[in-house]
């Protein structure tokens, strides 16, 4: 598949994988492909988002629009009205602070994640601090040898 409009990672971390997040990644990629939407939509699961208390949750990039408590009857409405209507469903926006819950309980709070078409200019950033966008580097071929 060619880049497609869309991209959707659902979690599937030590949290939201027991809440049924796998068979959501199957459900949503049937839904997709029944809709005719598999060359515009693609559908992933990831690891931990760090929103372990509203899991199951989503990212859809471009954005990113992050989802929580994810079930069949939201991602329908998500694939309905955000992925062919271009309309986000803001009542399932995620809301909350990032915690990620470990499995033996202990709870980490992540200063800034990096999901995969983050470039590392600081479009996820910290609340508290920014970050300056890095410089590009030369390409191998600027180097002498």
């Amino acid at each position: 598949m060619d880049k497609a409009k869309y991209r959707a990672y659902i979690c599937c971390g030590v949290n939201c994988g027991p809440k049924g997040a796998s068979s959501l990644v199957d459900f949503m990629e049937t839904e997709v492909e029944n809709q005719g939407l598999d060359q515009d939509v693609s559908v992933s699961a990831t690891g931990c988002q760090a929103h372990c208390d509203s899991g199951p949750t989503m990212v859809v990039y471009p954005g990113p629009v992050f989802y929580q408590e994810m079930d069949q009857q939201r991602v329908r409405r998500i694939i309905r009205e955000h992925l062919v209507s271009d309309m986000p469903v803001n009542e399932y926006f995620w809301t909350g602070v990032r915690r990620r819950i470990l499995a033996d309980g202990s709870v980490i709070i992540p200063k800034r994640v990096l999901m995969p078409e983050d470039p590392g200019t600081g479009s996820l950033e910290s609340p508290t601090r920014r970050q300056k966008a890095r410089p590009r580097p030369p390409d191998v071929d600027d180097f002498k040898w």
